[in-house]
């Protein structure tokens, strides 16, 4: 549910919602302590979610006045977004982004050719609560997929999943190259992509053209010291990364960041953007995913009804898929008819959509007219 459909369940103004939480945490902590030693009711799954969302959304505080403890509701920021959502629905997460509910992580094949296009398929469905971060998700769906048999060699991700721990972990354990773009760091400051370096990770000049007097090795990667004379007279120096030492100027980075940037160099390359366009069409298979499916307003509850739910209608989308494409294989489609299709779609959509319109205003007649019927009978 929305933010907005919520607050149809409110109650209370919004000025008195602090004061009626901590009298629901007072009442939900009377309940545990009155039936906690009851062994009838302590077994039961109700009684369990409710010391659950105690512990999870409440807190004891301790009065000054005297030395009993009254339970009040936890701050926002203190609660955890695993913490129960809906008594209703246990399993379900909350993200700040997403809001409550599960998230699906999915994965397709996909051809890089534009005139023979192979069948595109998803391979790969993860149901997870909406707490859960996107970079965890990564690994585990490489080793789904070498399960059965499916590895990729090449994975285009999101900047997300595209951690450098998460790339070198999938290249040097499962073989797969992971193809992200590397999360963006501070606008307003120098990074060391900025720098020329040589193959080996050395920085050969800074942004504004300048030598290091020093480049050394260390165990993490590279210290590279500049003229303390020459750096803080730089009109660049306070966005610069180099930090102001004894005798120079010194930049001390790790291998990571050799790796991050040599990353985000490549980026701007057009082999880099070539590649990863392709990465798109899955956010038009999210769409069609749910477009067609619905799946993104599932009416089961629980983290086993909901994968098995998400399973099945990617499994239906597949067949969608695969029969489209025999049909093409089959049947190609030529210019002319090309245009006539895209027609008929358009037809169909329209069609569609006012069916709907039509099914929504007969339902609703349907409801008014018993109630005008009894209206009349009442009249005579």
């Amino acid at each position: 549910m929305s933010k907005k459909e919520e607050s149809l369940f409110a109650m209370v103004k919004p000025s008195d919602s602090s004061r009626t939480l901590d009298q629901l945490a007072e009442d939900v902590f009377t309940l545990t302590q009155r039936f906690a030693s009851v062994s009838a009711v302590h077994n039961m799954n109700t009684f369990k979610v409710l010391a659950r969302l105690f512990k999870e959304q409440c807190v004891l505080e301790e009065e000054n006045e005297s030395s009993e403890s009254k339970a009040v509701a936890r701050p926002n920021q203190d609660v955890p977004s695993d913490s129960l959502q809906n008594p209703s629905d246990p399993d379900a997460g909350y993200s700040n982004h997403k809001g409550q509910g599960y998230q699906v992580q999915v994965a397709e094949n996909y051809s890089e050719g534009d005139n023979d296009k192979q069948l595109s398929l998803i391979t790969h469905i993860a149901v997870e609560s909406a707490d859960q971060h996107d970079a965890n998700a990564l690994l585990p769906a490489i080793e789904d997929l070498q399960e059965r048999d499916m590895a990729p060699e090449e994975l285009l991700v999101d900047s997300l999943y595209g951690s450098d721990t998460n790339c070198e972990q999938a290249k040097d354990e499962h073989g797969v190259s992971v193809i992200a773009p590397a999360m963006p760091g501070n606008q307003k400051n120098m990074h060391l992509a900025d720098f020329d370096l040589d193959d080996q990770g050395r920085i050969i000049s800074c942004p504004k053209g300048i030598a290091p007097d020093q480049v050394k090795k260390t165990k993490r990667g590279f210290s590279a010291a500049f003229s303390s004379a020459t750096c803080l007279e730089c009109e660049s120096f306070k966005q610069c990364p180099v930090s102001k030492g004894k005798k120079a100027c010194y930049y001390r980075y790790k291998k990571k960041d050799i790796r991050l940037a040599r990353r985000r160099q490549h980026e701007e390359s057009s082999a880099f953007k070539e590649k990863y366009r392709y990465r798109a069409g899955v956010e038009a298979t999210m769409s069609e995913y749910d477009r067609r499916t619905g799946v993104k307003h599932l009416r089961v509850r629980g983290m086993k009804a909901v994968r098995f739910a998400a399973i099945m209608k990617a499994i239906g989308l597949n067949i969608f898929r695969a029969s489209r494409h025999r049909r093409r294989k089959n049947n190609p489609i030529t210019p002319q008819g090309g245009i006539w299709l895209t027609c008929l779609s358009f037809y169909s959509h329209v069609k569609e959509q006012i069916l709907r319109q039509i099914r929504i205003v007969i339902a609703f007649l349907a409801i008014l007219l018993p109630i005008f019927k009894n209206r009349q009978e009442m009249q005579f």
